[in-house]
């Protein structure tokens, strides 16, 4: 009996975990309507938080429009730099095939809704002076965020200062801090609330099925390597635009030296090594999100601490792991626009980890796991207040780090589709009426190597002010 009911709590924990621990970060900056007494959608698709064009331009430009009102010089028209994020409303969700009971059987899943609300980003983005912009976000510690998973963690999520236009040029400009990489497309712009792209986040040897812990009964296997390109990162960044007036387009690069002191810190403490991550892109015809055409290339050279120092003992060990090993992620991008109304993007990508990241977890006979993956979204502003998404995630396995485990272990193929309404904006703030729907299955990390299905619901309000 006592088994039973703990097997039961743990299907509850596993499954609201799913439901809210996943919920990304965003950012829309109602500051900057009031600063410059324009409307949410200068900068913003209808219905934020997706930037247009012009949006992206300002944001590469350092948020600045060449103009007086650029400089910090006071406040104006009820003017202060920081804006506040959340979304509230009611979510439901499921997941199978879960080993519970004695005997354990699969036959099993859980599923649970209720209101509630996000988490809490305070944002605050702008200019210090000329050519001198920075960014910072912090996010509270709430004690029934995520639709009732429990506490979260407060954290500083962004934290940079960026010198614009170095020796009088738009492609010499440095950030250093905690920030977003400059990913194929920005997670925290994703209008998507519930759903990451499953290519950010996706680690060999477990399951993806945005829970916190394995779920009763699955498999997995130790990976020393838990870098995700959709978290941010603590580095300095090398970035650069030019306007090429022969394509009508702009080039854009971003070069990235990223600390490792983040990687792993459950295992070995977090490593000091230096990790390398760029992304290049041209546009053809405009920008490439609501005008245009854009391709690219990006790619992540990493080395993941594997080993603590055994020289440490108590205390916070963060930044001392040892034994690095390393792993790459290399892929294309691309961004298709038509009658600026709809947006076809998406990214391929190739992974590899080392041998040594999964043979540092005592797995015998361990070997290079490699698998490759993606996404394609589609967006389509059908009227000027309304947009509608479907979005494909996937990933395919070639080689697991553990070769007792099948090939096709792990795989993932994820649809979500969803729908914003922009309800109302003024300058102070913006509400969109906000469905989505998602379902992902993921190949043979349910109990006894059946697959796995999950399913997320979201029908509610998203505000920025």
């Amino acid at each position: 009996m006592l088994r039973r009911m703990y097997a039961g709590l743990g299907l509850i924990t596993i499954l609201f975990g799913y439901m809210g621990v996943f919920v990304p970060d965003a950012q829309a900056i109602p500051a900057f309507s009031r600063k410059y007494d324009v409307s949410c959608n200068t900068c913003h698709v209808p219905s934020f938080p997706k930037l247009n064009d012009f949006g992206n331009r300002f944001r590469d430009s350092g948020y600045q429009m060449d103009s007086d009102d650029d400089l910090p010089t006071g406040l104006h028209m009820g003017y202060w730099p920081v804006s506040l994020r959340t979304s509230v409303g009611y979510q439901l969700g499921s997941i199978n095939r879960l080993a519970v009971g004695n005997p354990a059987t699969s036959q099993v899943g859980a599923s649970t809704g209720g209101f509630g609300f996000t988490i809490l980003d305070i944002l605050a983005f702008g200019t210090i002076m000329k050519d001198v912009s920075y960014g910072v976000i912090y996010t509270p510690g709430l004690g029934s965020a995520g639709f009732g998973t429990g506490r979260s963690d407060g954290d500083l999520e962004v934290a940079f200062v960026r010198l614009n236009n170095m020796m009088g040029t738009s492609l010499l400009n440095v950030k250093v801090g905690k920030y977003e990489l400059d990913l194929p497309f920005s997670e925290k712009r994703s209008p998507t609330l519930n759903t990451n792209f499953v290519m950010y986040h996706y680690r060999s040897g477990t399951p993806f099925s945005r829970v916190t812990a394995n779920p009763i009964g699955n498999r997995q296997y130790g990976n020393a390597n838990d870098f995700a390109l959709g978290d941010n990162q603590p580095g300095l960044e090398l970035f650069g635009t030019k306007d090429i007036e022969l394509v009508n387009g702009t080039f854009r690069y971003s070069l990235n030296v990223v600390s490792s002191n983040v990687t792993n810190v459950a295992g070995s403490g977090g490593g000091r090594a230096l990790q390398f991550y760029g992304h290049a892109t041209q546009s053809f015809g405009g920008f490439g999100i609501v005008d245009g055409q854009r391709i690219g290339v990006f790619g992540m050279f990493g080395r993941a601490p594997t080993a603590a120092n055994p020289a440490i003992s108590g205390g916070d060990p963060t930044g001392t792991g040892e034994q690095s090993r390393t792993f790459s992620r290399f892929g294309v991008d691309f961004s298709l626009t038509a009658l600026s109304k709809v947006n076809v993007f998406g990214a391929y990508m190739i992974a590899h980890d080392s041998a040594d990241l999964f043979r540092s977890q005592g797995i015998a006979n361990a070997q290079a796991s490699r698998w490759n993956g993606g996404f394609v979204q589609v967006d389509y502003n059908f009227i000027t207040p309304a947009v509608v998404y479907y979005r494909f995630d996937w990933i395919r396995n070639n080689f697991q780090g553990d070769p007792t485990f099948d090939r096709k272990f792990g795989n993932v193929e994820s649809h979500t589709v969803a729908a914003r309404y922009h309800l109302y904006q003024s300058k102070r703030t913006a509400v969109s009426l906000h469905g989505e729907f998602s379902n992902t299955k993921t190949t043979k990390t349910g109990a006894f190597g059946e697959d796995q299905t999950a399913r997320v619901g979201f029908v509610g309000m998203d505000l920025a002010f």
